[in-house]
């Protein structure tokens, strides 16, 4: 399916609801907040302590620190009781030992914190986290680079198809092709929730305007179960939106 999303970035309203139907995408500013490690777990300090530089350090706590604050939004509980998990491919999830039975103000918000699937991708100065209910999705953002090795990431990463379209292009349109494609790719991929185990071959993906799952294999009507969605960020950012399903409302918030 072919998705392009007319992305217009607004503020949230004070309460949000989740429904089935719904896609909300979090646009998260990086460098614009202090970062503040009050809310996160120890495992997350720990990861936080190991980056070698400032500003991916501070990148890193104000995306989960935000990642926190914006789940908590739906979830009616505090940013620090939330426990994530991680699936056996690495794919990372809220864990099953929540329980917000003391915050939440009645059985029926405890019931809502069920089915909710959450994705966060960060590069450069930002975050995008989307968030839905009872379907699986994947977002992916990166910070558009020149001068990298097109050809050797393409050949290694792409499709043969894939790769055909981008040497096929002008050499001034590859640069934009390329992360064009490799943010969808990505975005399927943690959304499909298989890590390295879905070969980086057996799909193909636009290059253009539009974002389509074209193609995947060895079952070829998989891919009429997802929708790939073009993000527009900023001038000089490729992102991507996958989601299970076509029946649904997207959503663009800035945080």
């Amino acid at each position: 399916m072919a998705g392009m999303t007319q992305t217009t970035w607004i503020r949230p309203p004070k309460e949000l609801d989740l429904t089935t139907d719904r896609v909300d995408v979090w646009r998260v500013h990086l460098s614009s907040t202090t970062p503040n490690e009050a809310s996160l777990s120890a495992d997350e300090r720990q990861r936080a302590s190991r980056f070698h530089f400032d500003t991916d350090r501070d990148r890193y706590i104000v995306a989960r620190a935000r990642l926190r604050d914006i789940l908590s939004r739906y979830l009616q509980c505090e940013p620090n009781e939330l426990n994530f998990s991680v699936n056996e491919y690495g794919k990372p999830g809220l864990s099953r030992s929540n329980d917000f039975s003391r915050s939440a103000k009645s059985a029926t918000e405890v019931a809502t914190t069920q089915g909710v699937e959450f994705n966060l991708s960060h590069s450069g100065d930002f975050a995008l986290i989307a968030v839905t209910r009872g379907r699986k999705v994947g977002v992916d953002v990166e910070l558009i680079r020149e001068g990298i090795e097109l050809e050797n990431l393409s050949s290694r990463n792409f499709s043969q198809m894939e790769n055909q379209e981008l040497m096929a292009l002008p050499v001034e349109q590859r640069t934009l092709g390329f992360f064009a494609c490799w943010t969808r790719k990505e975005a399927y991929i943690k959304a499909q929730g298989l890590g390295l185990s879905l070969p980086l071959d057996s799909f193909d993906v636009s290059l253009g305007e539009s974002a389509v799952l074209r193609a995947t294999r060895p079952d070829a009507s998989e891919s009429a179960r997802w929708s790939l969605h073009s993000l527009n960020v900023e001038s000089n950012y490729a992102a991507a939106l996958a989601v299970e399903g076509n029946d649904f409302e997207i959503r663009c918030w800035d945080w």
